[in-house]
This record gives structure tokens, C-alpha cells and sequence, in this order.
């Protein structure tokens, strides 16, 4: 192939996101910044300029991943097309959104409701667009997958929908310094002049400016579940840090998968109010490991209630209720919390129980989790047999919001233990709000 020369010229701000040879990048833009120019100037600079061994047999591959295919096409496609055809001997196949260069390398778009499509295949470098919209699926178990044979990179990118995946990968390039981030507000840009800014603001309204043009994931995400219940919570000052009570048992809920999914909440009742002291996830444990864990904490347990397919006996012929007691956690019992409608009428119980749910600070901070999926916890639209309807989205949020959730069930199923049952635990008295400081 003969030399190839195409003038790239990006915007200042994403000047250093073109060339970075980081694995894991993130951008957070506001809307008009021209982020998915950037993303289509650093897919084909990369295209051109990247040297890898196997290159003869195995060629450069790269993709876009939008939300849908139409998006993926309407968003990005036309740019590549006017771009890619000032290269001499390009091929631009239409119908499946590919372009093939000269050198054997290929750009192919893709969409995140069809990401299967992506399975077994290998990519030296991949965008998602609008990260949040795209399954949290899709990136555990297809696309890092299709980057390990060529140490390939992944962008993730959007503008802030709740704190979700984009917020979560910003979280880590902060303290990851092998890792690229950029955070792109209107105000401090300088792609808009102010007194646009100043009418779509007075247009769209404040907490849409604010998600909108300055980047603040604060603001709850379209469909969010709980996050104004939460919102209300921190604003009544039932999050800060305090001691479980000595006085009163410690219950758990669960929300089962892998051992690092797993998520574990610590809960007491105490006079009127529920307080959410604790909470597991990410431990890559045994059963008999996490039971070692959980009994260290010190805590004077009631019961620990696992959903129905806590039940569910595996390969072994052992159930994992069974699995917990055997490992020496007594008092496992498992919900009947099957059935069509379950889901929602959980969530309509603890919105009920929400202003009585105090939250231990210190105990569910960023690193856990919790706080993060109360906030991005939230319905999207799906499309069933031709008909539009809005579901629970069973993102990374799920793991930890269906345990949260299933203390309502554990209440309403009447089986949960109460202080005054076992020996030797009275009920203390105690007062509430920042009484409970120190």
C-alpha cells in the first residue's frame, strides 16, 4: 500500500484523546462538544497509524457501538463516509456499515442491542457511545472479551445519564493514572458562546442544563427508580456515618449470582426506623470464606433471607441456603419472591419504607456501590412484540438494588425475627437523626 495522506484536525480539547496510547479511556462531554468527531478522527487515525505484530494475518479491526443500529448510522456514519472516501482504493460497504482500507484494517459499526453480533470476533480498538444506554452486559462478557488477543483499547463516552457506567469509569480513571478521562463542561469549554448557553438553559430548564451542558451526574437519569427517595434521604440527614446498635439484631438480605456479584445487605430495625448499616459485593469468595467474612464483622445476626432461587440446588445437588448453613451461618431462610409483578411490587414497598431508611455513610460509600445504584437504579423503554413498554433496566444497579429491595419482603413475609425474640436482647430505646452521630 502506498502512502496515505489525511489532514485530522481536532478540536483542542480532544487533541491528546486522539493520539493517547492508554487502554481505558473515558470522555464526558457536553452536548455539541464534538465528541463523536473525536471518536471517528481517533478510529481512523488509528486505522492508518497503528503497527502491531500478526498485522499480515490478522488486520486492524476497530468499532463503534452505538445504543441501535440507527443511531449508530445517523450519528456517525455520514462523517466516516466523507472522511474514508478521500483515501484512495477505500472500500465503503452501505449495508453493513464497514469500511475497509487499503492496509486491511476495518471500522464496522455496531449497536448495543444487537451486540451478540460482536461474539468471537477480535478489535484493536472499541467506542461505545452513550455508554449508559448500551447493556452493562455487553462490555463484561462480549466486548473485553474481543479486545484480549491484541491488547486492544476501549472508549467509553456520553454525556451523564444518572450514575451509571460512564460515571463508574470516570471513578477509576481518577485513580488509575494508566487510564485517559476528560470531563467537558459547556462553562468551561469555550465551544459555546455564553448567550447560547444562557437560552438553552432558560429553554431546557435547570436540571437539564445541568446533565446536559455541565456534566453533573447528580441529576437523577430519566425512569430513576429511587434516586429522588434518596435525594429526599440526604436532605433530611438519614446518610452520615454512625454505630450499628449493640442492642438490636443485624439481618441480611440477599441478591445472588458470581461470588463478585453477590450483594449482601445488613439491616436492623430499631423503634421506627430501618437502618441500612452495611453491605458486601465484589468478593470473590468460597461460600465458607464469605461466611467467615461476614461472621468477623462482629454483628449479632437475626436471619438471612436469600430470593427464591436461593432454593435452587446446583451441580453439587446443594442449594446455596443450604451451601450457608453448612458453612456455619445459621438461620438462613429463603423468600417465596417469584411470580409475575414480584419486582414491582417490591419496588412500591420500599418507596413506602424509604423515609424510615436510615444509611450508614461510612459503610456504603463509593467504593461499595450502593449509593452509586440507588442513584442509577432505573425503568427503560423496551419494545415487546411490537409493543413499546417500560421495564427494570438489569444493569450492574440490579445486583444491588434487588437486595435492597428484597428487606420489604423479608418484613411483609412476617418470618423476620424480632429483638425482643432472642435471649438476652432487650429493646433498646434510642432517639433519631443526629442523635445517632458518634
Amino acid at each position: 500500500m502506498s502512502d496515505v495522506e489525511l489532514e485530522i484536525v481536532p478540536r483542542e480539547p480532544f487533541r491528546e484523546f486522539i493520539t493517547t496510547d492508554k487502554r481505558f479511556l473515558t470522555l464526558v462531554c457536553h452536548r455539541r462538544a464534538g465528541k463523536t468527531v473525536a471518536a471517528v478522527q481517533r478510529l481512523i487515525y488509528c486505522a492508518l497509524t497503528h503497527k502491531r505484530k500478526g498485522m499480515d494475518t490478522a488486520p486492524l479491526r476497530y468499532a463503534y457501538i452505538a445504543p441501535t443500529q440507527v443511531q449508530a448510522k445517523s450519528i456517525c456514519w455520514a462523517y466516516f463516509r466523507t472522511w474514508c472516501s478521500q483515501i484512495p482504493d477505500i472500500k465503503i460497504n452501505e449495508s453493513e456499515l464497514r469500511i475497509d482500507f487499503p492496509n486491511g484494517a476495518q471500522i464496522r459499526l455496531f449497536s448495543g442491542e444487537t451486540f451478540e453480533r460482536m461474539r468471537g470476533l477480535y478489535f484493536d480498538g472499541v467506542i461505545s457511545d452513550e455508554d449508559d444506554d448500551i447493556p452493562s452486559v455487553a462490555m463484561s462478557y462480549v466486548i473485553l472479551p474481543c479486545l484480549l488477543d491484541y491488547n486492544g483499547w476501549h472508549c467509553s463516552m456520553g454525556t451523564p445519564k444518572g450514575r451509571g457506567t460512564l460515571y463508574r469509569n470516570l471513578q477509576k480513571a481518577k485513580l488509575d493514572k494508566r487510564r485517559f478521562s476528560l470531563v467537558l463542561k459547556a462553562s468551561e469549554s469555550g465551544l459555546i458562546d455564553a448567550a447560547n448557553l444562557a437560552e438553552i438553559r432558560t429553554e431546557i430548564g435547570e436540571e437539564a442544563y445541568a446533565q446536559e451542558m455541565e456534566c453533573d451526574f447528580s441529576v437523577a437519569r430519566v425512569g430513576a427508580i429511587y434516586a429522588q427517595c434518596f435525594q429526599k434521604a440526604k436532605d433530611d440527614d438519614r446518610v452520615f456515618d454512625f454505630k450499628p446498635s449493640e442492642s438490636h439484631l443485624v439481618h441480611t438480605t440477599w441478591d445472588l449470582g458470581s461470588p463478585a456479584n453477590t450483594v449482601t445487605c445488613y439491616w436492623q430495625k430499631v423503634d421506627l426506623t430501618y437502618r441500612l448499616i452495611d453491605c458486601d459485593h465484589g468478593l470473590e469468595m468460597t461460600t465458607a470464606e464469605r461466611v467467615s467474612h461476614m461472621l468477623a464483622k462482629g454483628y449479632n445476626f437475626g436471619q438471612h433471607f436469600l430470593p427464591h432461587d436461593g432454593k435452587t440446588r446446583g451441580a453439587d445437588n446443594m442449594s446455596f441456603a443450604s451451601k450457608l448453613t453448612e458453612a456455619g451461618l445459621p438461620n438462613v431462610l429463603v423468600l417465596d419472591n417469584a411470580g409475575a409483578g414480584a419486582e414491582a411490587r417490591r419496588i412500591r414497598s420500599m418507596h413506602d419504607l424509604f423515609p424510615q431508611i436510615y444509611f450508614n455513610e461510612s459503610k456504603l460509600n463509593q467504593e461499595n456501590g450502593m449509593f452509586d445504584a440507588l442513584m442509577d437504579y432505573h425503568y427503560k423503554e423496551t419494545r415487546i412484540d411490537g409493543r413499546i413498554t417500560s421495564q427494570v433496566d438489569h444493569g450492574f444497579a440490579s445486583h444491588f438494588c434487588d437486595a435492597f429491595g428484597y428487606f420489604a419482603e423479608a418484613l411483609t413475609s412476617g418470618r423476620m425475627m424480632d429483638n425482643l425474640t432472642k435471649r438476652g436482647i432487650g429493646r433498646a430505646k434510642s432517639s433519631l437523626g443526629r442523635s445517632m452521630r458518634g
